[in-house]
């Protein structure tokens, strides 16, 4: 986190949501207008998380357990 100069103490212990949908948004290579993110667990740190696309227009961060932390639903440009 030293990166984006964040100083949130709780960021110690999870990864920021918004950083982790960035980061999904990238690897899938998608561009999107609209997209609605539903973060449904934290992500702590050091926790392995894989990047699914679900169908055409949603993406999961998963861990691996199995447990969807991070819901992408996307309207795209491909």
């Amino acid at each position: 986190m030293a990166l984006v100069n964040d100083d949130n103490p709780i960021h110690n212990e999870i990864v920021p949501g918004q950083l982790v949908s960035q980061m999904m948004l990238m690897a899938m290579s998608l561009e999107t207008n609209q997209c609605q993110i539903n973060y449904v667990k934290p992500i702590l740190i050091n926790e392995n998380i894989e990047f699914i696309e679900q169908h055409e227009h949603e993406i999961i961060a998963i861990n691996d357990d199995g447990e969807i932390k991070i819901k992408i639903s996307l309207s795209t440009k491909k």
